[in-house]
């Protein structure tokens, strides 16, 4: 996909430089991800040539032309909502500053001086320099800058319900970082990084806008080195009742049916069968259970349980790679096809580079009508070694 910026101008008087006029297209970036480029006018090679060590931003240039085309007078002020959106918006990662100024057509010398104090510290400086003029002649200027602490792999910006995010970062000095989780409702949650090693992140299961942050840890204080929003879509419709005539299903006969079903569709999309793993098993099905006792399908139950991957993480060693679906239905054929049916789901379940799987399946306790099933797929990979149970070796 290829972004387009639409730049409308005039000519600047006193400084022959061209200023947007109107709001401008800010096209969504389908990443999150640097995007280090050229400047293609005149104020950002100056903007470059009087910051030592400066990057010019493609990404960021997208959220500081936003800002300046949404400003609706020379009094508007650069609100700390207004900025976070842009920036997501245009999927630049790092710790962006902005800053505005007005001038009478003159370049904004004063913005430079804020432009090198944050890459005083830093091993490079990203920046992005935007503009509009107003029919008085006023023309404001937008600074947004970053010190560039950290490197990520190219995310999704944009992801399906309960998808999962690989995330890897390279953060010179720092082995332990944190990742900072903010949903759209609900706590945050943290979850640990190690610099150069993939984290896949599972905590997307509210539609909306989630907000991260990676803050690093090696250093006599914590220092945020990335923040960047991912946007989740909409949920699926919550599943109806059927009739009350309905027989409820074997849970011992649906988690065979489940794993043969598993297997059938992994060779059909041309990936080998994966292996039952017992020692998960149960962790798998005392899953289900809490999710059936509770009426509540999620990776974490609030008072009940972290999730499968916690729980055998505590046990067992060393860890494993989990990927993991969840469903509720009245028989195993439709919890799969429930499964299949979405995009982060079915990936799962076709996980290259898993060899092995546990399901677990538990009964709905009803006093009346239908029982449902409660499913929980581990599909597992093992990049460290087989687990073994945690004080029998």
């Amino acid at each position: 996909m290829t972004a387009v910026i639409l730049a409308l101008g005039v000519l600047a008087a006193g400084c022959g430089l061209r200023h947007p006029t109107g709001p401008a297209e800010i096209p969504r970036a389908p990443e999150v991800r640097y995007r280090i480029g050229e400047p293609r006018d005149e104020a950002g090679r100056w903007l470059l040539d009087q910051v030592a060590g400066a990057r010019w931003d493609p990404g960021l240039l997208a959220a500081t032309r936003e800002l300046a085309a949404a400003a609706a007078d020379p009094t508007s002020r650069l609100a700390p909502a207004a900025t976070a959106l842009a920036q997501a918006r245009a999927g630049f990662p790092g710790d962006a500053r902005f800053s505005r100024l007005y001038t009478g057509g003159a370049l904004p010398e004063a913005l430079v001086a804020e432009a090198r104090s944050l890459g005083d510290a830093a091993p490079a400086l990203d920046v992005a320099l935007a503009s509009r003029r107003f029919g008085d002649g006023t023309v404001l200027w937008v600074l947004g800058a970053a010190p560039h602490w950290a490197e990520i792999d190219p995310i999704p910006r944009d992801l399906a319900l309960d998808d999962t995010l690989p995330l890897q970062v390279e953060a010179d000095g720092a082995a332990d970082l944190d990742l900072f989780v903010a949903p759209p409702e609900g706590p945050v949650a943290v979850v640990p990084l190690s610099a150069g090693m993939t984290r896949y992140v599972d905590t997307f299961h509210v539609p909306g806008r989630y907000d991260l942050e990676v803050v690093d840890l090696a250093r006599d204080r914590a220092r945020v080195v990335l923040t960047f929003s991912i946007f989740v879509e909409i949920p699926p419709p919550p599943l109806g009742r059927l009739p009350s005539t309905l027989d409820p299903a074997d849970p011992v006969a649906a988690t065979a049916w489940l794993y043969e079903a598993l297997d059938a569709r992994r060779r059909a999309a041309g990936l080998a069968a994966v292996e039952p793993f017992p020692l998960f098993e149960p962790l798998a099905r005392e899953h289900s259970a809490f999710m059936a006792a509770s009426g509540v399908v999620d990776h974490r139950i609030a008072g009940l349980t972290d999730g499968v991957a916690a729980r055998a993480w505590e046990q067992f060693h060393p860890r494993a790679r989990h990927y993991e679906d969840l469903a509720a239905a009245f028989t195993a054929e439709e919890a799969l096809d429930l499964a299949w049916g979405s995009p982060g789901h079915r990936r799962n379940l076709l996980c290259e580079e898993c060899t092995h799987a546990a399901i677990g399946v538990a009964l709905e306790p009803t006093a009346q009508g239908p029982a449902r099933l409660f499913v929980t797929w581990e599909l597992l990979a093992f990049p460290d070694g087989v687990p073994f149970a945690i004080g029998r070796h």
